[in-house]
């Protein structure tokens, strides 16, 4: 539901203080771009040809139009006077990281910055948000959010406890399944793939880190700089601890399969969210026995409050499948 209302005086201070960074930032780089041409570039033959001039008034229109417009936006919902509430339910949530490098051509060196961007879905509909209000919801709450319409700052944003509330019985619901006795089942051939493509994945990590260090340690000795080691010896120890690791690891993965049974662990969903870097997007699900990446087919089905079964091996820790409520067994690995 989206309703207009005024704004107070709260509304019209987050909309000043958002403003000031804005109107103070353009003089900072210009300051900083001033100190970097009288250092480094004045003498540039790129800078005094008329391409580089372009070039740079390009640059500069086109970064100060950005500037322009939010500030233009964050007056015009001053002057305009009112603001967007709405309410509903969150359905969902979003980080998404973009990491962008760049290389200057003169010293080569290679550049990065990372920019993080926050979102809620609120019946469907998504939302930008600052940071501070992404980790005070969950998927399932019922919410009240009030932006401005042009600049789309979050003026307000809190969980609506009267949709949200729980019942008593559902509550208690919940906790007598957590106190359930873990359940015991042998294994499936399921079971027995999944746990193979467990020890696989954790041999392909073990050789990343291995095989580089073992060869630049090995390249050394061949050229008779060993020497060198001893200022490197994390060269050493990486691929020695790497090794050590995926023995215990293959000790394990044999021991389980002689054992030939899993641990089913009674838990409830807590919150679920996505992860996108670089356009890639990977799935997390929260639950009272800690966090869980898994695919599209089971983030789809399980919502917060789900009782769920999170089966692992008689020894280690890692969650092989996930038991829902409908008793639907689904593999993570």
């Amino acid at each position: 539901m989206k309703e207009k209302l005024p704004l107070n005086e709260q509304d019209i201070k987050k909309i000043r203080n958002h403003l000031i960074p804005i109107l103070v930032f353009p003089f900072l780089a210009a300051g900083m771009f001033y100190g970097f041409y009288s250092f480094f570039w004045s003498d540039s033959t790129l800078l005094q040809a008329k391409t580089g001039l372009y070039m740079l008034i390009g640059f500069s229109l086109f970064f100060f139009g950005i500037i322009a417009y939010m500030i233009s936006a964050s007056v015009i919902d001053l002057r305009r006077g009112f603001k967007y509430r709405i309410k509903g339910k969150i359905t969902d949530k979003k980080l998404s990281v973009t990491t962008s490098r760049t290389t200057t051509s003169k010293s080569g060196k290679n550049h990065s910055s990372t920019s993080r961007h926050y979102y809620v879905y609120i019946d469907g509909v998504q939302y930008a948000i600052e940071q501070q209000y992404y980790g005070k919801v969950k998927v399932g709450n019922g919410v009240i959010m009030e932006r401005a319409p042009k600049s789309c700052i979050t003026l307000l944003l809190e969980v609506n406890e009267t949709a949200t509330a729980q019942s008593t019985e559902t509550d208690n619901g919940n906790r007598q399944f957590l106190k359930s006795t873990p359940k015991k089942a042998y294994f499936k051939q399921e079971d027995f793939k999944a746990l193979k493509r467990g020890l696989q994945s954790k041999l392909k990590t073990r050789l990343i880190w291995f095989l580089p260090t073992l060869f630049i340690a090995l390249s050394l000795v061949w050229s008779g700089m060993q020497a060198f080691l001893v200022f490197l010896f994390p060269l050493v120890l990486i691929p020695g601890y790497q090794l050590w690791k995926f023995i215990r690891e293959l000790r394990q993965y044999n021991r389980n399969k002689q054992y030939a049974y899993k641990e089913g662990i009674p838990a409830v969903v807590e919150d679920k969210s996505k992860y996108t870097h670089n356009g890639r997007t990977s799935n997390t699900i929260r639950t009272t026995h800690g966090y869980l990446k898994v695919d599209n087919r089971l983030y789809e089905k399980l919502n917060t409050g789900d009782k769920v079964t999170l089966y692992t091996p008689a020894k280690g820790k890692q969650v092989l499948s996930v038991l829902t409520a409908d008793k639907e067994e689904i593999y993570l690995l």
